[in-house]
């Protein structure tokens, strides 16, 4: 019993959760804001499945987008006055964001391309972490720990294949990932409209 005092994520029950305890005071239903999310990640999945280059290009631009924005800001701030200590670094890191974005706004696919590295980084990381949190929780312990092995494994793949093959399966790996969270939303949705 202390312990479930400690973290309320080892209750076994899904009501003890403070998350979804706040959501049932919510005015409405805010069960059917969780089923409305879930069926919207299944949408952009299946958009992605059905083709993944469209996917890579738009991740591309999106990720050229971020850059510019990030460099531009850091470039300001380095000539503010504020920023004494670091001011050449902000720079230097601005100029080198806003080229990189700028190369990925100009070549998309490229700027995809390298995504794919860090992406499956970014899955291992997330998977291991998932499977910690996983170990931890009394509820939901299940899906949890088979989102954290699926985004590891997803990740572990994504790393060690090459780019092309990669950018396809990207795609691939970014609409199973979407698709396992959205059956999750989904039952967990279900799941408060009951309680």
């Amino acid at each position: 019993m202390e312990r479930t005092k400690l973290d309320p994520l080892l209750d076994p029950h899904v009501e003890s959760d403070p998350l979804v305890r706040s959501m049932n005071r919510a005015p409405g239903n805010p069960w059917g804001w969780i089923m409305g999310y879930g069926v919207l990640l299944l949408l952009v999945a299946l958009i992605v499945l059905v083709n993944p280059l469209v996917a890579g290009v738009a991740t591309g631009l999106l990720l050229g987008v971020v850059l510019v924005v990030y460099g531009v800001a850091a470039i300001a701030a380095g000539w503010t006055t504020l920023s004494t200590r670091a001011r050449w670094t902000e720079i230097l890191l601005g100029a080198l964001a806003l080229l990189a974005g700028i190369f990925a706004i100009v070549d998309p696919v490229a700027g995809a391309l390298s995504l794919v590295w860090a992406i499956g980084v970014w899955l291992v990381i997330a998977g291991a972490f998932q499977i910690v949190v996983a170990l931890k929780a009394l509820h939901d312990r299940g899906w949890r720990l088979f989102m954290g092995v699926l985004d590891l494994v997803l990740g572990l793949v994504l790393l060690f294949s090459g780019p092309v093959t990669g950018l396809a399966f990207l795609a691939m790996v970014v609409a199973i990932s979407l698709t396992v969270r959205a059956v999750f939303l989904i039952q967990l949705s279900l799941a408060l409209k009951k309680a």
